[in-house]
Formats: C-alpha cells, sequence, structure tokens
C-alpha cells in the first residue's frame, strides 16, 4: 500500500536516530508541526509528550492520520527501538498505516542541490566507528554499513574528486574533514530538515505492519553481555541464550 496524494492527507513522523530527537506533522503541501530536542539517549522521556503536541496543536487525534513514518536507521539503537516502539503503539489501536524512512538517504537527497560529484553520508556509529553510503546522481552507490574511521579514511580518499562530506560522524572524527579531494558540507544538513522528513513522510510506501528497523551493530547491552552477566550473577552461556543471534 503507498500513500496517498490527496493534499489533505494528515502524516506523522518520527525521527530518534541520533542526538536530537524529530517530530514532524503535515499534508503533502503544509507543514502543520515541527519540533526538535537535543535529548541524546532520553527519547523515551520526550518523544510521547511531543507526538502528543503534534496532535493538539491542529486539534486532531491519531484516528486522523493516514499514516506514520519514522527513521529506521542505521542510528542509536535505543533511539530507534523508542521511535519503532512509539509508531507501533499509535498505530495498532487505530489501525494506522506504517512506514520506514532510510536515514541516510533522506540526508543525501536533501544535500543534493549542494553537491556536484559524489556525496558520502557519514554518521556517528560510537567506537571509533561510522555509517557510511555513497551516493551519485540521487542513487545509492552502495549499501549503508558500519566502517572503522581509518578505513573509511582510506577508502574515500581513493574516490575520484570532487567529494561532498556531511553527517554527524564528520563532525566528530575532524579527520575526517581533512581530505584532500573532499568538501565539507554545512552543518545546517547533518539533520533532516522538517520539511524533508515531511515530504519523505508523505511520499513513503505504507503497510499495516512495522518496518524492520536497520540494525547495523550489536547494542552495548550485547557488547558488554558477558561483564552485565557476571554482575547480575548470571552464567554467561545462560544470558547467551535468551539472545537467539548472538555470536
Amino acid at each position: 500500500m503507498t500513500s496517498s496524494a490527496i493534499s489533505g492527507s494528515l502524516f506523522l513522523a518520527l525521527n530518534c536516530a541520533e542526538e536530537r530527537l524529530q517530530v514532524v506533522l503535515g499534508t503533502p503541501v503544509n507543514l502543520l508541526f515541527s519540533e526538535e530536542i537535543l535529548c541524546p539517549g532520553q527519547s523515551i522521556r520526550h518523544l510521547p509528550t511531543a507526538m502528543e503536541c503534534a496532535l493538539a496543536v491542529r486539534g486532531a487525534t491519531a484516528r486522523d492520520l493516514a499514516g506514520i513514518a519514522c527513521v529506521r536507521g542505521p542510528g542509536s539503537f535505543t533511539g530507534l527501538r523508542i521511535a519503532h516502539a512509539a509508531m507501533y503503539g499509535l498505530s495498532r489501536p487505530f489501525a494506522i498505516p506504517m512506514a520506514g524512512l532510510a536515514y541516510l538517504e533522506l540526508l543525501a537527497a536533501q544535500a543534493s542541490d549542494f553537491a556536484t560529484g559524489e556525496t558520502w553520508v557519514l554518521t556517528y556509529a560510537r567506537k571509533g566507528q561510522v555509517y557510511m553510503q555513497g551516493f551519485s546522481n540521487g542513487l545509492p552507490l552502495g549499501p549503508v554499513r558500519p566502517a572503522r574511521v581509518a578505513q573509511t579514511l582510506g577508502l574515500l580518499a581513493d574516490r575520484p574528486a570532487p567529494l561532498f562530506l556531511l553527517g554527524s560522524g564528520v563532525r566528530k572524527n575532524p579527520e575526517l574533514q581533512g581530505l584532500a579531494n573532499a568538501s565539507v558540507l554545512p552543518p545546517a544538513l547533518d539533520m533532516p530538515a522538517p520539511t524533508a522528513l515531511l515530504a519523505a513522510a508523505c511520499a513513503a510506501s505504507y503497510a499495516d505492519s512495522p518496518p524492520p528497523p536497520l540494525y547495523l551493530r550489536k547494542s552495548d547491552a550485547e557488547d558488554n553481555l558477558d561483564a552485565i552477566a557476571q554482575s547480575r550473577g548470571i552464567p554467561c552461556d545462560e544470558a547467551r541464550r535468551h539472545i537467539p543471534d548472538f555470536e
């Protein structure tokens, strides 16, 4: 099922992929509400209130929504979980269609007017890593993947100039800003503009089942499972059995 092109259709979009959560509400022709909150690791405290405010400002209810979309990743494991849970929790009682938005594709699309060569989106993945994906003429050069910063430097240094870089991974890893063949785009492009987030939500493909989150690496709890298990007096083997895909 795809989203309707009717101008009056009301869509809600959520983004908790990084430190700033975003909530926007609008139609294919009008942005009606936008809120952005800097709350690293605290999305669960602020997202429900922001969603409530989005609907209240227009005197709307969940029943008025034509669809709910959320950024599916990659990004903060906890943030993605919270956004998907909020979307599903609001959708289920009212059978509201749901959609997932590819984060790096969204950032690349809004930067298309500023780049004349390859655009590489690099978002912060912690622990010396970034999530990276390249684009040319609006099309992805390959899938999004995690990479060490040193690996990213080598890969980008071998690409033909000019390159254009953006994203939180560039800001938080200054060595990526020194590539001779690359220009760093303005920080304003590191987050989706409210209008870009709304446009992506209005154009998305919707379904009755929730979209799968895009997790590209294990959560911190999985990475530190043995230490957590020991601190709670649980045998490590038993703790692993509760995570079927633990490697």
